[in-house]
């Protein structure tokens, strides 16, 4: 192996972002390694045939990220919120940066949330992303684990901070985030019929990441309002990017949605809650995953340096050649007031 070859070790090769980030420094002649939990798994066979170095074991498994993390230069952080229990999302993430720091990394690049910008924001931002709701939960542990990122001595960092999922609106996650859009055509929202939602394609995050890695230098010097980078002890160098793809109202989503699915323009609905309906909801009904959103998603446009996102994404791709390039995961869609 090259000296000069870079050696990444990554989260969550089996998920959308990351499978796609691996592709991509793959095909670049990059070692790529990651911890997975099932070795005949056919994503895993199809990466590791690719180049993948695949080792058996998951992030609570000290040993395995250890022999994963030997000898990587680069590290791509992207866990997960388990539902249940919220701290188990920041016990990995710190295990996998403790492993990284004993291994010697150098650079790592992160993937959390576009929420993260409004945890204790400033200014008219600041009661957005409201204390007490599960939201505010998910999205404590992210701006937690940004800082042990930011605390943990590596000579640079870039914070990808991507917004709402176009991955959502496909099946099977459709039926399971969304399913008054499978079931009935229809989607019920606190949000705000003009409402803009930065919706993001997972290969648009993978193209971001792999632009941080390849230029380490760019990744630490974007200018955006919410920049993470910090001169304390132990910061390193590094910035926070919000990654948005294209910004959709919540009709014009369903819009693309129907055609893609086969149905006419206005087939689905976004039925758009006032305050007053939304504030007689109770707090259960905004437990994740739901459709119901957050008033929070209304301020994304404000979360993302646009100069920024497209110095790492010059050409995102919209919903619409997202739904076509995923035809073939684009679920059935019911709609109870069509023919």
């Amino acid at each position: 192996m090259p000296p000069s070859t870079p050696v990444v070790f990554m989260c969550g090769v089996t998920g959308n972002q990351g499978e796609a980030l691996a592709k991509e420094l793959l095909r670049l002649g990059w070692n790529v390694r990651a911890t997975v939990r099932d070795l005949e798994a056919p994503k895993v066979k199809a990466l590791r045939a690719a180049g993948l170095q695949p080792i058996l074991g998951d992030w609570d498994d000290d040993e395995a990220l250890r022999i994963g993390l030997s000898g990587c230069t680069k590290l791509f952080l992207n866990t997960v919120t388990t539902v249940d229990d919220l701290d188990r999302e920041r016990r990995q993430a710190a295990r996998i940066i403790n492993a990284a720091k004993a291994a010697g990394v150098q650079q790592v690049v992160s993937s959390t949330s576009l929420g993260v910008s409004l945890f204790k924001a400033t200014g008219h931002l600041q009661d957005v992303l409201e204390p007490g709701t599960h939201l505010y939960d998910i999205i404590e542990v992210k701006h937690d684990i940004e800082a042990m990122v930011r605390a943990g001595g590596f000579a640079s960092h870039a914070l990808l901070r991507p917004g709402l999922f176009m991955s959502n609106f496909l099946s099977p996650s459709l039926e399971a985030a969304y399913a008054e859009i499978a079931t009935r055509g229809t989607w019920t929202t606190v949000l705000r019929a003009d409402a803009r939602l930065g919706l993001v394609d997972h290969e648009d995050i993978a193209r971001a990441a792999a632009a941080c890695f390849r230029d380490p230098e760019r990744a630490s010097s974007f200018s955006s309002f919410f920049s993470s980078g910090g001169s304390g002890s132990g910061s390193g160098s590094g910035a926070a990017v919000g990654i948005v793809s294209e910004f959709l109202t919540p009709q014009e989503t369903l819009d693309r949605l129907a055609h893609a699915a086969g149905r006419r323009p206005g087939e689905l609905r976004a039925v758009c809650l006032d305050a007053d309906d939304a504030a007689r909801l109770p707090p259960a009904a905004f437990r994740y995953p739901n459709s119901l959103g957050d008033r929070c998603f209304e301020y994304m446009p404000e979360l993302v340096d646009a100069r920024d996102m497209a110095a790492l994404v010059p050409s995102p791709t919209s919903f619409r050649e997202f739904l076509e390039r995923e035809k073939d995961r684009v679920g059935r869609v019911r709609c109870d007031d069509c023919n």
